[in-house]
């Protein structure tokens, strides 16, 4: 569950966006392979042997002559740098009284900053072709930065005033406010949306992480540029941020500019985390009737972070659980043989402590009791019943196959190594990941499926019409 969706991303100017859209196709059309499956990958691909996976030494660890740290890889294949800022100031933290503040917040970093309101702001972005944008998620508030190599002092100065020098006029905050509102409302429609909104405090009860982060009707109708302000002040220090940056730039550079942009900073004195763990999730089946031609169906508990000794072990079984929804055990059986759903999932969502473990699908009203059956049969199945080695093989062939395929972009690689830098996790991940899926056992798989999946305290969530309801 990464980042909400309050992004408002600047777009490249035409000219700009011709010529590095020539050079992508260029690099794509010498690299497609011939036959190609729905996950993007070939059936040689998918069975390839364990590499190094990512050499890690490629990933620079800098501090500043002014203190930010920063992971820096240089690439200079394609004249762009894209930047990442990650405070820790994610929904997690927001009060109750005004859950919605991070998004709220986010939402307003590009309506002007400095000399520049809303309007003029864009226009310098657009001016030099650059994008940018900022968004949330349940730990960080994140701000985002692409641009042409040739200007990246303008890029990194207007980055500047945008974190440090936010205007948050009472028309843009008006807008935005209204804006989120109007989201609310809308979801409100959305039996899906609906299902998390119950869903989450189902698992989680009264922690933070609980918090959705798109707030409520009456805590973002309360939000003012005084509360925006307030939460840029607490948690915008240097000693709460970390920067990843991927492109063509230096590590001279990188060091200069981004001490030009934000080394005058608050220095701050701690980097912000969740301290109490998420309490184990009750057992409960939570419905809500909404009159929809289909069902949204979430089951779960609390996960497993990053962090966990069987963290590897439960990626692979999850793979053949329901990672895959064309061939894992859910997607051939709820999907395949019976035409249940058009697609169904297992997810451990990560975070410190815990996270979550769920199951999701949409179904017709009538079939949701047949649904549910299927997939308590086969979360009994994996938990009880040793998995094959020819199961085994391909999940961890997949997983190691398509590893690539998650850091083949400058943007991959800049979301991945922001997502290890907000996780702790070091450098030598990438490098080590696909080594710790390859040495994942029958034995750990089971273990894990044993440790991990609890359906009798799983949390159950209906929405749908009174037949849906009537499933249990």
């Amino acid at each position: 569950m990464r980042k909400q969706k309050c992004s408002k991303r600047r777009g490249w100017t035409s000219g700009v966006l011709m010529a590095t859209a020539g050079l992508m196709m260029s690099a794509c059309a010498l690299n497609s392979p011939l036959n190609v499956s729905e996950n993007g990958m070939t059936q040689e691909q998918t069975r390839a042997p364990v590499s190094g996976g990512f050499d890690s030494s490629k990933i620079e660890i800098l501090t500043t002559p002014k203190g930010l740290e920063v992971w820096l890889i240089q690439a200079p294949e394609l004249p762009m740098i894209t930047v990442e800022l990650n405070f820790r100031a994610g929904t997690m933290l927001e009060p109750q009284a005004k859950q919605g503040v991070a998004q709220f917040t986010a939402a307003l970093t590009d309506e002007g900053a400095g000399e520049y309101d809303a309007k003029a702001f864009r226009e310098e972005l657009d001016a030099i072709g650059a994008r940018f944008g900022a968004n949330t998620d349940m730990q960080d508030f994140g701000i985002n930065l692409t641009t042409l190599s040739e200007h990246k002092d303008r890029a990194f100065e207007l980055l500047g005033l945008a974190v440090k020098q936010p205007r948050y006029d009472e028309d843009a905050v008006a807008r935005m406010r209204d804006a989120l509102l109007a989201d609310i409302r809308q979801g409100d429609e959305d039996p899906s949306t609906v299902a998390w909104r119950l869903f989450r405090p189902a698992v989680y009860g009264s922690h933070a992480y609980a918090n959705g982060g798109e707030g409520t009707l009456t805590s973002v109708a309360s939000l003012s540029a005084a509360d925006a302000r307030a939460w840029h002040d607490r948690y915008f220090t240097k000693a709460n941020l970390r920067v990843a940056v991927v492109g063509d730039i230096s590590a001279k550079d990188v060091s200069r500019l981004l001490d030009k942009a934000l080394g005058d900073l608050p220095e701050g004195d701690k980097r912000f985390g969740m301290e109490a763990a998420p309490s184990a999730t009750t057992p409960q089946l939570v419905k809500k009737q909404m009159e929809v031609p289909q069902a949204t169906v979430l089951m779960g508990h609390l996960g497993l972070p990053r962090t966990d000794k069987d963290f590897y072990a439960m990626l692979v079984m999850n793979e053949m659980l329901g990672g895959n929804v064309l061939t894992s055990r859910l997607g051939l059986d709820v999907r395949e043989k019976h035409g249940l759903v058009y697609g169904i999932n297992s997810v451990n969502a990560p975070l410190p402590h815990n996270g979550m473990f769920y199951i999701s699908f949409a179904t017709g009203n009538a079939n949701v009791t047949k649904a549910l059956g299927l997939v308590r049969k086969h979360l009994k199945q994996i938990r009880d019943e040793p998995v094959g080695d020819e199961e085994l093989a391909d999940a961890k062939s997949y997983l190691i196959g398509s590893f690539p395929l998650r850091l083949d972009s400058n943007a991959k690689l800049l979301n991945m190594i922001a997502m290890m830098q907000s996780e702790d996790l070091p450098k030598e991940y990438l490098t080590d990941w696909p080594k710790k899926i390859a040495a994942v056992t029958k034995e750990d798989v089971q273990r894990v499926a044993q440790r991990l999946i609890l359906p009798d305290a799983a949390a159950l969530v209906i929405v749908g019409d009174k037949e849906a309801l009537d499933a249990k």
